[in-house]
This record gives structure tokens, sequence and C-alpha cells, in this order.
């Protein structure tokens, strides 16, 4: 079996220390069990932020590169799309994406087999099917746009859901579905609203083609929900270790560590935390009205339809 997680670290501190955090609680299982079989490749802005460790690789991305794979519209969950297609055609094995903020629980040898015999695909949970009361606008954007998306190779779409895709992953070989989900995000983008999801969206379209994709479940703990609390966390998490200690002892110190969301929770609650996490969010949401702006711009300019 051979398989390579791939991890996206850019964009700052914050994100550099949540990899770190995530490499290391992978690295100890895979140390503890002997493993070869299973590498790590991290694509970075920041590769000395990476733990240097023979199963562990580094592509560095210049600022052009990531600034690039944002595309037209300046969106930043395209840059993983863009990742994953550039694994999918260089690393000739298995792929598995996964999102910085997670931990690894264990290693899903059962999930890595069925992505090792081929023609699979994997995301991390099922959140639901599309309907009225989940994602209407979504599914009203898919009916609508049955047509184009029938041309880009979405064939079936019923009983759509939508998957969490902070594990996105795919068999050695399936190119195809890395190149179809870009270009349904790029088509989807400017045709959709909440576009914080258009990339999940793309993604579960193309897992959801006529078949259900592989679950990643609760292998992995993906907390996405202390998005904010997380940075101030690892680094009371971080200043546990010693700085003689060499990487396989921090690993074991990570995939060890006695994860605490009593301590998250206290953190969340901390009324000068809340206002900084209000900030962050107003600052977070500035920088997700720049794509709708430039897609706006685009409209007037007559290079998207007017009514789309």
């Amino acid at each position: 079996m051979a398989i390579h997680i791939v991890y996206l670290s850019h964009g700052g501190k914050k994100y550099y220390d949540q990899t770190r955090f995530s490499v290391l609680s992978l690295l100890h299982l895979l140390l503890k069990q002997q493993r070869q079989d299973v590498k790590i490749m991290v694509y970075t802005d920041a590769p000395d932020s990476v733990p240097a460790h023979p199963l562990v690789r580094t592509e560095t991305l210049s600022r052009a590169q990531l600034q690039a794979y944002r595309g037209q519209f300046d969106y930043v969950h395209r840059i993983k799309l863009e990742v994953m297609l550039k694994a999918a055609r260089e690393l000739g094995t298995a792929v598995l994406y996964v999102d910085c903020d997670t931990r690894w629980l264990r290693v899903p040898d059962e999930l890595f087999a069925r992505l090792e015999a081929g023609n699979a695909s994997c995301m991390h949970v099922n959140e639901g099917v599309f309907g009225p009361g989940f994602f209407p606008d979504y599914l009203a954007a898919v009916d609508k746009h049955g047509a184009e998306l029938r041309k880009m190779g979405v064939a079936d779409v019923q009983g759509l859901a939508m998957w969490n895709a902070g594990v996105v992953g795919a068999s050695a070989g399936m190119v195809p579905f890395f190149e179809t989900a870009l270009r349904i995000n790029d088509f989807l983008l400017p045709r959709v609203e909440a576009r914080n999801w258009t990339e999940q969206l793309a993604w579960s379209l193309v897992a959801c083609d006529g078949r259900q994709p592989l679950a990643l479940g609760d292998a992995l703990h993906h907390y996405w929900n202390y998005s904010y609390e997380a940075p101030l966390y690892l680094a009371e998490v971080f200043a546990g270790m010693a700085p003689d200690w060499d990487v396989a002892r921090q690993a074991q110190y990570c995939g060890e560590f006695a994860w605490d969301e009593a301590r998250l929770k206290t953190i969340q609650a901390d009324p000068d935390h809340k206002r900084q996490r209000r900030r962050n969010k107003l600052r977070n949401s500035i920088a997700k009205r720049k794509v709708d702006w430039r897609i706006l711009i685009a409209r007037l300019r007559g290079a998207l339809p007017s009514a789309d």
C-alpha cells in the first residue's frame, strides 16, 4: 500500500502551528507502527515550519503561485483545488488531502486499502442531503445549471449530499476527479451565493456523481469550530515541549496529548477573546466581500452574463 497524506499550509503562524500539530499527531501513529507506506507531503510558503523527518516532504509555494491559484476572483479556497490537482499529477500514489486544523486519532488502514485498490474517492463526513432546509440555494443552482454540469462530467446528482471537505482524496491515476472539481468550482463561484462553501460543493458534486465517497470519519478530529481559539490553545500545547526534543519525541507528545475541550471553551468564553473574535470575524467578512466585488465588476464589464 502507498499513499500520500497532503497538507496545504500557508498564510501565517496560526496555520503553520495547526499543520505542525496535525503532522506530528500522524507521525506518532506511523512511527509507533513502524510504517513506511504512508508519506506526508506539505505544500507551504514556510517550509521551516514543518517538522523535518524522512516520512515528511515539503514543496515550497511562492507568493506568486499562491496568488495565481486563487484565480480570477481571488478565492482563497481555490488554492486547495489547485494543490490537489498538482499532487494527483505528480505524486504517483493515492492522495488524501487533510485540513491543517485536525489531529489524527488512528491510521484508517481499511480506507487506505480501498483508495489503493483503485477508482475510489474519499471525503471526511456526510453533512446532509441537499433540500429545502439544507443549502436550498445550492440545490437550486445545481438544478439550474444541470446541463452545464453534465458537460463538465457530472452525470448523476440524485440524492446529492454536502460532504465536509476537510478531507478529500482519490485513488492513484484519478487526475480527472481533481480537474473536474476545479472546473466546477470556477463555473459555480460567480453563479451561487454563500460562496464560502463553493469549493466544498464542487468536491461533493464530483465525489457523489452516481456513488457515495468513502468517509474518513472519526479517524481524524477536525476542530474547525475552534478556528479562533486554536492558535491560543496550541501555543499552550507547544509550551509543554522541551527545546531539545527530537521530532520523534515531539510526535509522541502531540500524538498522546490529552485534548481538552473544556480549556477551549474557557478560552472561547473569555470576554477579551470574544471581542478579538468579533474583530477577526469582521476582518474575514471584509476579505470575503472582496470576492463578491470582483465578481460584480466582472459582470459589469461584460465578462460574465448579467443575469446568470
